[in-house]
């Protein structure tokens, strides 16, 4: 016991492992048949260890992922900012909505994040344009979960579902979005950074007429039935633009008539897309999942929150957990 000790905390100890302190007293000529399993039971038991542990990244339950069966159903939102430089006129923050079905992206650049600011967007980009959702999910950021935010999800009768702080993943939808808008913004921006918000619908156009992998089509045929027309179908005309301006009036109900079926169709295709893609994800997901069980009696750390929270007189060398603490 005395030899780990000095292994483990002593003058040269460096908390280091049970193994390494295994192969460390081994070299300086000790020896006895249980010291691995010894050592490794020591260094555990280390309370500076725990107190000072890294957080386990491994997660704890199994994925459970969102599928919205039909376009609109579910939205996920978020702000991007504080964005540094704001706008020319003044705008700081973004904020962000993305269909869970169709992957259609709308935003808006505003100058604050107050909650009347949240409800005109949802009025009148998505429930003016998309009718009234089931559900809309959320952080818990101020602006999304105050009184006036409940009140409208009551009135409208949509649930308003929140991810939690530490969990950014629940809401994975809105974070892939804002990474993609903001990449897109970054791009077509060169020598005016204060402009991007009149950059910002050139974006959302790009974004919804680009495929996304999840469903296999653009965000606007699976909301519209058919491909936008682009600026080079008309500088050089399409065979698809050629063919249109061939047609009768009633050939051109037919084929208007061919194209809704074919909608229904394609997104049956997709929902069994993003159910088949969902289900890879959890798979590869839920192979890392480490079961974590606590009864009644165990004496257990608790992480420090927030986390990387300074702790008066340690600063720097604040510890990542505290306790410890018996389970009543």
């Amino acid at each position: 016991m005395k030899v780990m000790g000095e292994t483990h905390v002593g003058i040269c100890g460096a908390h280091q492992g049970g193994r390494k302190m295994c192969w460390l007293i081994r070299r300086y000529g000790y020896f006895w048949p249980t010291m691995m399993k010894d050592c490794i039971n020591y260094s555990k038991g280390c309370e500076a260890c725990q107190r000072h542990g890294p957080i386990q990244q491994a997660p704890s339950v199994p994925m459970n992922p969102v599928v919205k069966p039909w376009p609109f159903r579910g939205w996920a939102m978020d702000l991007i900012g504080k964005i540094y430089p704001a706008s020319s006129q003044q705008h700081c923050f973004i904020i962000v909505a993305t269909d869970y079905f169709t992957k259609w992206v709308d935003a808006k650049p505003i100058k604050t994040t107050t909650s009347q600011e949240i409800i005109t967007f949802i009025e009148e980009q998505i429930i003016q344009k998309f009718s009234i959702p089931e559900s809309i999910t959320t952080d818990r950021g101020s602006s999304f979960i105050s009184r006036d935010m409940l009140d409208m999800a009551e009135t409208f009768k949509f649930k308003l579902l929140q991810s939690t702080p530490y969990y950014a993943q629940a809401n994975g939808h809105a974070e892939s979005s804002n990474k993609v808008v903001i990449n897109i913004i970054r791009k077509m921006l060169e020598k005016k950074p204060k402009q991007w918000h009149e950059k910002l619908s050139e974006t959302l156009w790009a974004y919804r007429t680009s495929k996304r992998e999840a469903t296999g089509m653009t965000p606007y045929a699976l909301t519209y039935g058919h491909d936008a027309i682009l600026p080079m179908e008309i500088a050089v005309q399409s065979l698809r633009i050629a063919h249109q301006h061939g047609l009768t009036g009633e050939d051109y109900s037919q084929a208007m008539l061919l194209e809704l079926e074919e909608l229904d169709a394609s997104r049956i295709d997709t929902l069994n897309k993003l159910l088949a893609g969902k289900q890879a994800v959890s798979r590869a997901y839920n192979k890392r999942v480490r079961n974590k069980s606590f009864e009644e009696g165990e004496i257990v750390w608790k992480i420090i929150l927030p986390l990387g929270a300074h702790i008066a007189g340690y600063g720097k060398w604040s510890p990542t957990w505290e306790g410890p603490f018996v389970i009543n």
